[in-house]
Order: C-alpha cells, then sequence, then structure tokens
C-alpha cells in the first residue's frame, strides 16, 4: 500500500495545504516556522506507529479563527493506492457478497451470457483507500471513487486499519553513545512497548539485534569462565558485522565499531583506520554520533519494527557535514525499497538535484502555510535553497533571467563549446552566440531540476544532451515532468536539443567528446594513462560512442573498473592551448561544431514547437 497524497486542513497555520502529491522520498523544502512540522504532525496522527496519538484542539486549532473552533473538522486525510493482491484481499474480506445465479441467469449463460458475467465480476486494477481524522475522531478508512457500492464500510475500514502503513515521525535522532546497563535494559524491553524506549534504549537494542546478540543469552554467558569466553567470540563477531554495516552507508572515512561488555555493562568503541586507537562513541562528534543512529536505526530497522512504515523525519543530517548529507540521501535511496520518506530540510545539500519530482516548496502566505510542486518559489527564503542546491547565487539568478540559457551536462562540455566558439569566431565562422550563457549542470541525470528551474522562472531556455542512454532518459523526464506541466502554462520558452542530430554526428550514440575526431580522442587516452591502445583495437559492437569503446578496452585489457574521462578530459584541455586556428582542430571537428553552433543558434532565435 503506497501513499499517494495527504492533505492538511485547520491545524496550527495550515488553514488548507490542497492535496499534495508524495512519491517515495520527497522533500518538503521551507525556512524555519513555516509549516513543515505541522504538516507532518497533522499526518502522523492519521495511523500513528504509537497508539494513543490524538490531536488537541485546544492548542491545535488555527488561533486567527480561535473563536470558530469545531471538534468535528478534519484535520487531514490521506490517499493511499493498493496493489493487485491487496484488492484482492479487500474484495474478499470487505466486499458485499455477489448475488446467487437464478435460473434465468443460469440460461443466460449457455447461451453466452457467461462471458459477460465473468468480465462483471473482474477486479479494478485499480484502488485508492482514503483515511480521514478529525479533532474528535480516530482514523477512519474508506474506498474512494466508484467501488464505494461494492463493500461493506464497517469492513473497509477494519481491513485497513489492519493492513495500511504505520506513520514514524522522527524529531530527535540523539545518541549520546554513553554505556549502558545490559540487566536494566531487558527489564525496560519486558516492561514497555518499543516506541516508550529512548532513542538511546532503542539503537542499542537494534545494535544487538543486527549483531544476533540476545541480552539474556548474553548475560546469563557471563556467569561462567567457559561463558564469557564464548562470549568474547560472539562480541568480536558482532564488532565486524557493524563495522561492514556501516562502511557501506559511510564514506567518510574507515571507521570499526569495537562492543565492550564488562559484566552488564555495554560500550561501543569506534576507531578510525588512520589513527589506529579505539575511542568510546560519546567522545565522537555529534555528527558522527547522529549518523550511526540514523544508519543502524532505520536503514536496518526497516526490516524490523518501522518495516513498510512511512517515515516522517524532521530536518535529518542537520549536524552532518557536506559529504555526509550526500551519504544519506543515498542511505534514503536503499531506505525507499522498504519504506516510503518524507522529510524536512532547509539545507541545500539534502536537495538532491537529479530528482525534481521530489521537491514541495512550503511556503507562508498571510501566516498560513501552503505547498507548492517543484523547484520554483515567488518567496525569497525556500529559493535560496533550491538556488544553492543548482550552484546558483541570487545575482546569478538574476544574470541569467536576463540572457538565454543553454543547460550542458557538466563543466568540460561548457569548456570544450566555449573553446570551439572562440576559434570559429576568431575566423568568422559560425559561434555561439554572445547572448546564449552556458550553464553546466552535474551530470545528464541532474538536468530535469536546472530544466524545471528555468521553465519555472520563465527564462528563455533550454537543455543540450548527449545522445546516448542517460541523455534520453532526462530528455524523457524533461517532457514529462518539466514541459507537460508548465509549458501549458506559457512560463516559458524552453527546447532541448540531442548532441548527436545538433552536429551531425553519424553515429547511434554520441557525447561532447565525440565533436572531435576518434583518433584524437584516442591519442589523448594514451597520453593520459600511458597505454598504447590502437584504432583496431577498439570495439565495433555495442556503442558506437568513442567514450564506450575505449572503456571497453580500459576495463578488459588494463584491468580499470571504468574508464576516467575526467582524466582524458585533463589532457584534451591541456592541449587546448596550443589551438589558435581551425587548422590546429583534430579533423573534422570544426564542422561538427559549426553545424552544432548554428543548431543551438537557430532554437534560439525561434519559439519552441
Amino acid at each position: 500500500m503506497q501513499l499517494t497524497y495527504f492533505k492538511v486542513t485547520k491545524y496550527r497555520n495550515v488553514w488548507d495545504s490542497g492535496w499534495i502529491e508524495v512519491v517515495n522520498i520527497t522533500a518538503f523544502v521551507g525556512q524555519n516556522e513555516a509549516g513543515k512540522s505541522n504538516l507532518f504532525e497533522a499526518l502522523y496522527r492519521i495511523n500513528p506507529f504509537a497508539p494513543g496519538e490524538a490531536y488537541n484542539i485546544d492548542e491545535d486549532w488555527p488561533v486567527d479563527d480561535w473563536g470558530n473552533k469545531d471538534p468535528s473538522a478534519l484535520v487531514c486525510q490521506a490517499k493511499f493506492s493498493l496493489t493487485p493482491e491487496e484488492i484482492e484481499s479487500l474484495y474478499e474480506e470487505a466486499g458485499h457478497p455477489e448475488p446467487e445465479s437464478t435460473p434465468e441467469g443460469e440460461q443466460a449463460a449457455e447461451d453466452g451470457g457467461a462471458q459477460e458475467g465473468e468480465a462483471a465480476a473482474e477486479l479494478p486494477s485499480e484502488l485508492t483507500l482514503i483515511g480521514s481524522r478529525s479533532y474528535n475522531t480516530g482514523p477512519t478508512f474508506a474506498v474512494e471513487g466508484e467501488f464505494t457500492e461494492d463493500f461493506d464500510a464497517s469492513k473497509v475500514d477494519a481491513w485497513a486499519k489492519k493492513h495500511a502503513p504505520k506513520f514514524v515521525l522522527i524529531q530527535d535522532y540523539g545518541l549520546s553513545g554513553t554505556q549502558i546497563e545490559l540487566n536494566q535494559l531487558a527489564d525496560r524491553l519486558k516492561s514497555v512497548k518499543w516506541h516508550q524506549l529512548t532513542n538511546e534504549e532503542q539503537t542499542i537494542k537494534i545494535v544487538l539485534d543486527l549483531a544476533k546478540v540476545n541480552i539474556d543469552e548474553f548475560l546469563a554467558k557471563g556467569a561462567t569462565p567457559e561463558g564469557r569466553t564464548v562470549r568474547s567470540f560472539d562480541k568480536r563477531a558482532a564488532s565486524s558485522y557493524l563495522s561492514k554495516q556501516f562502511r557501506d552507508l559511510w564514506t567518510q572515512k574507515e571507521v570499526d565499531f569495537d562492543i565492550e561488555i564488562d559484566g552488564t555493562t555495554l560500550n561501543i568503541f569506534a576507531k578510525d583506520k588512520t589513527v589506529g586507537m579505539p575511542v568510546r562513541l560519546n567522545r565522537r562528534s555529534s555528527g558522527f554520533r547522529w549518523h550511526v543512529s540514523f544508519a543502524w536505526k532505520f536503514t536496518h530497522a526497516s526490516r524490523g519494527e518501522y518495516k513498510g512504515c512511512i517515515l516522517l523525519l524532521e530536518e535529518p543530517g542537520i549536524h552532518l557535514h557536506y559529504s555526509g548529507q550526500r551519504d544519506l540521501l543515498e542511505v534514503f535511496q536503499r531506505l525507499s525499497k522498504s519504506n516510503t520518506i518524507l522529510y524536512t530540510t532547509h539545507l541545500a545539500s539534502m536537495v538532491d538535484p537529479a530528482y525534481p519530482e521530489r521537491v514541495r516548496i512550503v511556503e507562508t502566505m498571510g501566516n498560513h502555510a501552503t505547498v507548492k510542486k517543484g523547484v520554483v518559489s515567488s518567496q525569497r527564503a525556500p529559493m535560496a535553497v533550491i538556488e544553492l542546491s543548482l550552484g546558483l547565487t541570487g545575482d546569478m539568478s538574476g544574470l541569467l533571467g536576463t540572457r538565454q540559457t543553454l543547460i550542458v551536462e557538466g563543466g568540460d562540455d561548457a569548456l570544450v563549446l566555449h573553446k570551439l566558439s572562440g576559434i570559429l569566431r576568431g575566423e568568422g565562422k559560425a559561434h555561439l552566440s554572445d547572448r546564449i550563457y552556458l550553464w553546466p549542470a552535474r551530470g545528464a541525470p541532474k538536468t530535469p531540476m536546472y530544466a524545471a528551474f528555468a521553465v519555472g522562472q520563465g527564462w528563455d531556455s533550454g537543455v543540450l544532451l548527449d545522445t546516448d542512454a542517460e541523455g534520453h532518459a532526462a530528455k524523457e523526464k524533461i517532457d514529462d515532468l518539466v514541459l507537460k506541466e508548465l509549458a501549458a502554462e506559457q512560463k516559458a520558452r524552453f527546447r532541448v536539443l540531442m548532441l548527436g542530430k545538433a552536429a551531425g554526428i553519424k553515429k547511434t550514440d554520441a557525447a561532447i567528446e565525440d565533436l572531435f575526431d576518434d583518433q584524437f580522442y584516442l591519442d589523448c587516452v594514451n597520453a593520459a594513462f600511458g597505454v598504447a591502445i590502437k584504432f583496431e583495437d577498439l570495439p565495433v559492437d555495442g556503442s558506437d560512442m568513442i567514450t564506450k569503446r575505449v572503456e571497453t578496452v580500459m576495463v578488459q585489457r588494463y584491468g580499470h573498473k571504468e574508464l576516467d574521462k575526467r582524466r582524458v578530459m585533463a589532457e584534451i584541455l591541456r592541449r587546448f592551448d596550443g589551438w589558435e586556428k581551425l587548422s590546429d582542430l583534430p579533423k573534422g571537428t570544426a564542422a561538427r561544431a559549426e553545424k552544432l553552433f548554428g543548431a543551438i543558434n537557430s532554437a534560439f532565435e525561434r519559439a519552441p514547437e
């Protein structure tokens, strides 16, 4: 069951959020006090992990409408799409029984009516449940739309309460790393439910579960010399396992963990491999402890207590360095296979430019929170986050808005195009128009967010994509996510150019390197890596993009994991210094560059089709 939309009304500063579409990972971007937390707290109580959570009208009713408090007012609604298996289960448990066949019906079946009867009995391919909660009632669930009459409403509600995912609201990620007494933890586990444990207790229990350590057995082993010997091996195995798991999530440095248990006292030590000296976890930085807690508690707990839950995370990663925040986004990616994740942030580094479809901007209008899908806002505070994530400052954004802006896949593309344009201009050939500013993205997968920003701002803009798998995927996302929704509003002129066609490159695949002669690129590869690849060594099957052909040889013959294109580009840029006129350029480069610049200039001279 997948959460698809939710709506909050008459809750604190949220008067009416409208229906908010969510995906597996959704980022709510906005300044402090915009209302992000209020949205999450209202949504959480639709089906809370901790039973007994409820709204409090005396604290949660909007203060600017205090005199009109209505206990029956809806606070939150949430829509869930069902899988085919869930639809079948719902019909079995909550559907009205089909009427028994009559003699006339049997005769009709004999006369060919069986097929009609079978068609009428087919289950719908799509079905949506809607959960609702008001101030004075608990959560209720119902089928939305045309199939409502197929069901017994009370049975639908009962079925949904058994199968709907629970919401987990996480506002505190703290882990002190101090010692903990296992016997006391064992007593707590027997006397309270999971959600009543402290964050520290939950994290330690998860650590032990991951390491397959049973607390009662561990304590019992400490009573005898033989048991203590066995326990020491258990500790080493557990420590090795946890170290390996954490290294998959934390790429900033190699860290080994060591679980130490003396009697009933458990301590966790962390040791940097470069230092070699273990340090108790409570002596490490708050950012490091945060990541330890999050990595263990959520990534692995998704298999246990929180498996299948919808996680509502407030300001995750705020204590982490930039590289740690990028690691955290990778953790989200893995975690989204088992959980839906909604998180709030005001950090540019916690907005992944590769996924503009995940962004929801929270604005404040007349002291009330509103939510916009997309990466453009009329308000400066949330826009500052988006602009920084795209490498812009406010001044640059204003500059680009007065130019014709062409998004390219990266900085190398911009350097190559500027160099070739300069040489062509010097000899009176077609070159890149002075009106066009090249705006480097950070790879083809991230260009859709740049495109969404440019279109949303109303810029006269476009994008140049490599003619390869990533380029085609980016074009498809731009068409679906950006142009279908925003072009209809006529906010901008935007055009998508594919490099191969625009430059007249006669290959099925083409990247910026294919503007050059293949032999020239191969020479640069040989110089950069100190190898001696010949043109006849390159494969003729598969992609005809020069970088792909060279990569095959580098992997199969020289043992590289992939072709380091940055290293090759560094050699190309070094040779740039000696290029001053057309005759200096590799064979065919000038003709391809002229055709490309002509296509770009022509595209910007006319409105896109």
